[in-house]
């Protein structure tokens, strides 16, 4: 394991066998390589490159992949570095993640890194989310407990975890001289802590569990320690989840209604402003909505890795799809292929927009591995 290591692979091309569109593996199959979550920042202020992390050295380390070209460099060579959690200051070009329970950054030009911040024994961090600025990261640290209903699926002891009711807090820490406060905590299991892109004060975390059992989304205003809850849903009868902030500071989320706690879900997405107000709802029809949807930077159009266009669309979770909002509905059209196992968190496909709104970057273990691809976000 070498910092500084470079990979050079083929940019490997495909035509999609459903729609035509061009796809194209942008990693070298060697190792499982992903992005971190996709509602972190995560690719650079020029679009030219984005954070990624790979396993291919026999340890998850942190990479930068240089889009245009398919190179890596290898930025970290740390013993515990989380898979999914870190973010990039893309104006800056600094990476910040976890060594196990240690908050790092890392410099992209010369490959410096700093110690910021430890989490206390007993809690384990969770993703990282920043401010515009640079100075302040967010994140969430959880009670660690032994469940005994984990069986080695993917959330087969969510239900356990949701009510042990860890001991979480939600915390902001500063870059540049290691400060730490704590915005918010409670026995709740919190996770998904994402910052504002132009309010800094604002950061938004979800009470984790079944959707249906749950009130989700939450808003923390840093400055006062105020709380309230976004798009209020009725136990059993509405959910709300896979919240995101759009570049101009608006909460998505993806929600549902049905009228009986056994009937069909009907599904939309809501756009809302922090304090609540300006919502609108666009809703899909018919079917049930895509698995993990993000929004390009003018919220005209999204992109989700489900794609139910219509009930005779078999294999359904296979497909990518784009999203046109527009009259109130989330209009779908066929992207390609992504042909992702679904068996672990780091196959979820995660898409996100490229800068300029002109690609969908997402991930697939289709060969056995992971990597990560691009399509055209053409409607």
């Amino acid at each position: 394991m070498t910092k500084g290591k470079i990979y050079k692979s083929d940019l490997i091309k495909e035509v999609d066998s459903v729609t035509g569109v061009i796809v194209t593996r942008l990693t070298d199959n060697i190792g499982n390589t992903v992005h971190p979550y996709f509602t972190q920042p995560l690719l650079s202020g020029d679009g030219e490159y984005l954070l990624t992390t790979s396993d291919r050295s026999g340890l998850i380390q942190l990479y930068l992949l240089e889009i245009k070209t398919g190179t890596m460099v290898q930025l970290t060579n740390d013993p515990k570095v989380m898979e999914q959690s870190a973010c990039l200051d893309g104006e800056r070009m600094i990476a910040y993640y976890w060594n196990g329970p240690v908050l790092k950054s890392v410099k992209i030009s010369d490959l410096t890194e700093a110690e910021i911040y430890k989490v206390p024994e007993g809690f384990m961090p969770g993703t990282l989310s920043m401010t515009s600025d640079g100075e302040k990261v967010d994140f969430v640290y959880s009670e660690k407990l032994n469940i005994s209903t984990t069986t080695g699926t993917l959330y087969s002891g969510m239900a356990e975890t949701l009510y042990r009711r860890p001991s979480c807090v939600v915390m902001r820490v500063n870059v540049l001289d290691g400060s730490a406060v704590a915005i918010w905590g409670e026995r709740e299991w919190i996770s998904h802590v994402i910052t504002s892109p132009i309010d800094p004060d604002i950061v938004v975390f979800c009470h984790e569990g079944d959707w249906h059992l749950v009130q989700r989304t939450w808003v923390v205003r840093v400055s006062t320690h105020e709380i309230w809850p976004i798009v209020v849903t009725k136990r059993n009868i509405e959910r709300a989840g896979h919240e995101l902030f759009t570049k101009k500071g608006n909460i998505v989320t993806q929600y549902g209604v049905r009228e009986t706690p056994t009937s069909e879900w009907m599904c939309s997405d809501i756009f809302i402003k922090p304090d609540g107000s300006g919502m609108r709802k666009y809703d899909y029809v018919p079917g049930p909505k895509p698995m993990h949807v993000q929004v390009n930077s003018t919220e005209t159009l999204g992109v989700g890795d489900c794609a139910y266009l219509k009930p005779s669309i078999e294999d359904a979770r296979k497909y990518m799809t784009l999203i046109k909002y527009e009259d109130n509905e989330a209009k779908q059209k066929l992207l390609c292929r992504h042909d992702t196992s679904w068996k672990y968190q780091h196959s979820h496909p995660h898409p996100i927009f490229t800068n300029d709104d002109k690609h969908v970057i997402f991930g697939s273990d289709r060969g056995g591995l992971n990597n990560v691809y691009m399509a055209p976000a053409q409607w």
